[in-house]
């Protein structure tokens, strides 16, 4: 299918996240995990309400609020398999595909070593409503982090698909982060606070109509607290694209660019429901 990139390439900028910081990048949820499973089965569960939707620095909802959430199921302490949904705002007078909403498909692979979880599986980003043309696609994913004590956690990132947005282009993404759990100074246990940030590269070759996307790199920094099952995040960020290049790739000139994104979460599992 032949299409301008000016078209799949917010679409394609749309797909995961950086993990470690909420509604950064599709981001998807840090999702609850029991340090200890005590079920065979178990289900978490989330939602977010967040100031911007960005995905690898770029809005995919115009620089408006986003309510995201996710349905997952676990298994045997190693399998799961999900559902995640938010939605994104992409004008069709800007000659861009216009979805109701992204859905993103996931399952894979997820257990813990003492300090060391290692995470791997696959994405299938689902873009219901597409008026014209469909960008869905897939990718997969591995995502190992190392606690270093209880207070420092590193976890790579990357993900890869050969053909980004349905456009036939091969893409790369990378990134390297870092979360550092902050004293809690406070005579609540149930308080906690955190501070962190992350680095990547994101790459994409040529799509099938010939254009080359641009590449680029990217970055957030962050503080949040959390509370039981929620989490308030305060994180600013951006990349090194220009507003020209910011056309190629996402489809409009003021969608890239340094952000201030704000979110509150909610994230529990069925077996912590006692």
């Amino acid at each position: 299918m032949k299409t301008g990139f000016a078209s799949i390439g917010l679409a394609a900028a749309l797909a995961s996240f950086s993990l470690t910081a909420p509604a950064w990048a599709a981001d998807m949820p840090e999702v609850a995990v029991a340090e200890a499973v005590t079920m065979p089965l178990d289900v978490a569960f989330g939602v977010k309400l967040a100031t911007d939707y960005l995905t690898r620095s770029v809005t995919n909802s115009r620089g408006k609020p986003a309510i995201q959430g996710y349905v997952e199921l676990q298994a045997f302490d190693w399998v799961y398999a999900g559902i995640w949904s938010s939605n994104v705002s992409f004008p069709a007078r800007l000659g861009l595909s216009d979805p109701s909403s992204e859905i993103d498909l996931y399952g894979g692979v997820r257990h813990t070593f003492g300090a060391f979880t290692f995470d791997a599986g696959a994405y299938w980003y689902w873009y219901p409503g597409e008026r014209s043309y469909q960008t869905d696609y897939y990718e997969v994913y591995t995502k190992p982090s190392v606690m270093i004590g209880d207070w420092l956690q590193l976890t790579g990132t990357v993900l890869a698909t050969t053909d980004f947005a349905n456009s036939g282009a091969k893409a790369l993404y990378t990134t390297a982060s870092a979360k550092v759990t902050v004293p809690n100074f406070t005579n609540n246990p149930d308080l906690g606070f955190y501070t962190s940030g992350e680095f990547g590269r994101q790459y994409v070759g040529t799509t099938n109509d010939g254009f080359n996307v641009p590449s680029y790199l990217l970055w957030n920094v962050g503080v949040g607290m959390t509370y039981k099952a929620a989490t308030i995040d305060l994180r600013y960020g951006g990349s090194n694209l220009s507003k020209n290049e910011c056309v190629g790739y996402a489809g409009a000139r003021g969608w890239c660019g340094d952000r201030f994104v704000a979110s509150i979460s909610f994230d529990t599992s069925l077996s912590k429901l006692k």
